[in-house]
């Protein structure tokens, strides 16, 4: 097998956030999640698929064009993890050169839009499935799974679901699957626009945040609010309740965050920028009665989501208002429902 492919998969902000795993599985969550795709906020992976030369396969990885080889110990467990349900990959040798349009580890999902589009590459590398059809996109959706949770989210352009949920039964804890039906135009056009408070990697990871909820004290009120949520999120975007779909937006966030600092050890991944940011969509909400509204990921940096419809007014609220509380007057703009793209 001698093989280039390169895909690109999108970056995601879940709605309803994933936050804690199910013990007896890998990367099970502990409750169900779903997310837009961020269409412009990309990783593009290539993988180069040769013959093993060795007695045992052989990894390179490159980041932005350069070895990393500390990342290569997740890589080589995701590949383990995958190789039941690929199982070329224990007779080829890979190289594999990702980059992100985005900061790496500063919160704006790296790992998702990275793991979704090597889970594309490799799932296409084996030749059996037809790229882009159904079983295509779940089977690189369970592969995405074994390496971020949150990455099976990505290859779908459709609002993705992740986890089982009473609220929609083809939703799984292997595989994330599309919302395909109609979403309300009040909730169908939005963009979201990411305030980069900080750039710089996560003082916790995501995963050492994850670990910390199989003792936390709260944990079974948050899942099962979160189920909640998603349960009535759902019917929001069917009937394009914006108000309420901006109140389970930002409670969610909040609820994130509030896990966090609630946790032993306790930590904090906002800084007072985030809060400043925040205070100022209530602020704006409040004086323009636009449809806006942010949510976090687990990071510093705040997603600020809003109807595109609106957007000249928008435009000009976050450079005369929020700019100023970003570092170095940086922001990512992107559509949202965009998909991924074999290249």
């Amino acid at each position: 097998m001698n093989k280039t492919i390169t895909y690109s998969c999108p970056s995601n902000i879940a709605l309803v956030k994933y936050w804690g795993k199910k013990e007896g599985g890998i990367q099970l969550p502990a409750n169900a999640s779903i997310s837009w795709s961020l269409s412009d906020l990309r990783a593009t992976t290539t993988i180069q698929v040769q013959p093993k030369e060795g007695e045992n396969p052989r990894l390179t990885f490159l980041l932005d064009g350069n070895p990393k080889p500390s990342f290569e110990p997740k890589i080589n467990d995701f590949l383990k993890r995958i190789q039941p349900v690929l199982p070329f990959l224990g007779e080829v040798d890979l190289r594999i050169s990702s980059q992100n349009n985005f900061p790496h580890g500063a919160g704006i999902a790296s790992s998702a839009a990275g793991f979704g589009a090597m889970a594309l590459a490799l799932v296409d590398a084996e030749g059996i499935l037809e790229p882009h059809t159904d079983a295509f996109l779940q089977k690189a959706s369970y592969c995405a799974r074994l390496g971020s949770g949150s990455a099976s989210r990505s290859v779908y352009a459709a609002p993705a679901i992740w986890g089982q949920t009473k609220a929609f039964a083809a939703a799984s804890d292997e595989y994330a699957v599309p919302f395909t039906e109609p979403i309300h135009a009040d909730l169908s056009q939005w963009t979201d626009a990411v305030m980069i408070v900080d750039s710089g990697e996560k003082s916790v990871s995501s995963t050492d945040g994850h670990a910390l909820l199989g003792e936390h004290a709260y944990a079974q009120a948050r899942f099962q609010q979160a189920q909640n949520n998603l349960n009535e999120l759902l019917q929001v975007l069917r009937s394009g309740e914006v108000a309420r779909f901006i109140a389970i937006v930002e409670s969610e966030a909040l609820q994130l965050h509030a896990m966090m600092m609630s946790s032993i050890p306790y930590y904090m991944l906002m800084r007072p920028h985030t809060l400043s940011v925040i205070q100022e969509i209530w602020q704006f909400r409040r004086e323009s009665q636009l449809p806006i509204c942010f949510t976090l990921d687990a990071g510093a940096n705040v997603h600020v989501l809003y109807d595109s419809r609106y957007q000249a007014q928008i435009q000009n609220f976050i450079d005369s208002r929020l700019l100023v509380y970003c570092q170095n007057g940086l922001y990512l703009r992107s559509a949202t429902g965009g998909s991924p793209e074999k290249r």
